[in-house]
């Protein structure tokens, strides 16, 4: 039986090898979100046979345990791994079920494992990637209306903009606008996926540095309208985290997306825009910027 543990900052020296160099461009296999999203998945870690194994506690179910894909040098032998996780849920009277795998690992459950797993396609857990020169230039037919916005928001605030990296002189202004912009969504309608989302996002502000977060603010006449922040995943993908901007700024969450490609992910190939978590508006508004891939995923149970 695996001795997992919760996944903390201090963490960081053994775990970011692991995710960085096995994690597939995925924002699940992100620092950040193992520790930031601890009151919703619960994820813990324990590190077997040079193997960086995650169990996500508050997922599982009196008859299921679940774990995300191990990561590590499993290719000599990835049945032997996947046993292991087999053992450690049978330990707990329990099936193994595996949170969004990638299609490479559901392949080899499939070929290791017939018959063993009922697999479902999550679309909503599905990541958009795209090139981050597409994004920087927004080419082409498709991208004109989000060139257009961009232009449009330069135009209208000439001579008053101002957008800086996020550093530990500024954030105290992120922070204040985090907190307006929240709290003016609440009070239009509650929202629990917001609302647990502000508490992510507190974290990852208050350690910033701590989570190797780059970012951008922009500010009209001295005043915050926006900001952006994400986090290397890898050597060629940027995860963008956080886009938040001002409703009544017609042109802002453009620009953000544009200026954090400029900006923060001019040094990797491809960004990350994370998953629409099945919201349509969401996802209108991610297909619209013309992904270069989809990064599937796949929800994995034993029979």
């Amino acid at each position: 039986m695996l001795n997992f543990k919760p996944v903390t900052l201090s963490d960081k020296p053994l775990i970011n090898g692991f995710l960085k160099n096995y994690g597939s461009s995925s924002c699940q296999h992100s620092l950040y979100l193992l520790t930031g999203l601890s009151m919703k998945y619960g994820d813990e870690y324990a590190i077997f046979e040079d193997v960086l194994f995650i169990h996500r506690s508050r997922l599982d179910t009196p008859v299921k345990r679940v774990y995300l894909a191990p990561l590590g040098n499993i290719d000599p032998d990835p049945g032997h791994f996947i046993k292991i996780l087999f053992d450690d849920a049978s330990a707990h009277n329990a099936k193994l079920s595996f949170f969004t795998v990638t299609e490479e690992f559901k392949d080899i459950l499939a070929v290791l494992f017939p018959n063993t797993f009922l697999v479902e396609e999550s679309r909503d857990y599905e990541e958009y990637i795209y090139k981050t020169e597409n994004l920087s230039i927004l080419p082409g037919r498709a991208l004109a209306p989000k060139r257009n916005r961009v232009r449009a928001f330069y135009s209208a605030y000439e001579g008053n903009i101002r957008i800086e990296d996020i550093t530990e002189e500024n954030i105290a202004d992120v922070f204040l606008f985090q907190k307006d912009w929240i709290n003016d969504r609440l009070a239009a309608e509650y929202d629990e996926m917001l609302e647990r989302e502000n508490e992510a996002i507190k974290f990852y502000l208050s350690n910033f540095d701590e989570l190797e977060f780059k970012g951008i603010v922009v500010y009209i006449k001295g005043t915050v309208v926006g900001y952006a922040a994400g986090v290397a995943l890898n050597d060629e993908c940027m995860d963008e985290v956080i886009e938040k901007g001002r409703k009544d700024i017609i042109g802002i969450y453009q620009l953000l997306c544009n200026e954090f490609a400029l900006l923060c992910a001019k040094d990797y190939e491809y960004i990350n825009r994370e998953e629409d978590l099945g919201v349509e508006g969401l996802r209108r508004a991610k297909m619209s910027y013309q992904p270069f891939r989809m990064l599937k995923k796949y929800i994995v149970t034993e029979i």
